[in-house]
């Protein structure tokens, strides 16, 4: 269930229309996606395929499709099963790739099981269903970690169409191992692959 304080989230997230004020300058206005039907949500992208669907990112390994306020029965994508989830550890981040009405391909941020280490994988969705990505993906990258938190996890492509990837630190306050700072290491940077 959709706890309040995740609502709110994915208020501030999915529905900050930007609307002309009478100074000129921009505002914002709120409009509630869905009320219930997910679980520890935690990102709401669309696909840019003019479908009007909303995809939702849930921590613990699932993508779910939000159609007219209401969260689809099944999930487009579940991962749970490869997915080490809690805390700062999910499912973290997902992005459509922009040619994706054409291509049918998208990108995925996640810590797995059994080590915790960040996976970026890319799935395409299924050749006979809009609504379900294929069950298997190809990993792009695999990055270990040291501690648990400070995972990072967002996903984006760019304007130049590279795909972007916030990585964390690898985790402990202040950096202890200096990991962000260190340029041969991926931790704690701000990655871009073609």
């Amino acid at each position: 269930m959709c706890k309040p304080l995740a609502r709110v989230f994915l208020a501030l997230f999915a529905l900050c229309a930007v609307l002309p004020s009478a100074q000129g300058a921009p505002s914002l206005a709120l409009e509630t996606v869905v009320q219930d039907g997910l679980n520890q949500p935690l990102f709401l992208t669309h696909a840019g395929d003019g479908s009007g669907r909303l995809f939702v990112v849930e921590q613990e390994g699932r993508i779910r499709i939000v159609r007219d306020g209401k969260v689809q029965a099944a999930p487009f994508l579940d991962i749970a099963t490869d997915v080490l989830a809690g805390g700062e550890r999910g499912l973290l981040g997902l992005a459509f790739h922009p040619r994706y009405r054409d291509n049918g391909r998208l990108f995925v941020n996640y810590t797995r099981k059994p080590d915790g280490a960040t996976v970026i994988a890319e799935y395409k969705v299924s050749g006979d269903n809009v609504n379900r990505a294929a069950t298997s993906g190809q990993v792009l990258l695999v990055v270990a970690r040291p501690w648990s938190n400070h995972n990072g996890g967002m996903l984006a492509f760019g304007h130049d169409g590279y795909l972007y990837i916030g990585m964390g630190d690898g985790g402990l306050a202040a950096d202890p191992g200096n990991r962000a700072q260190n340029p041969q290491e991926l931790l704690g940077k701000m990655l871009r692959i073609d």
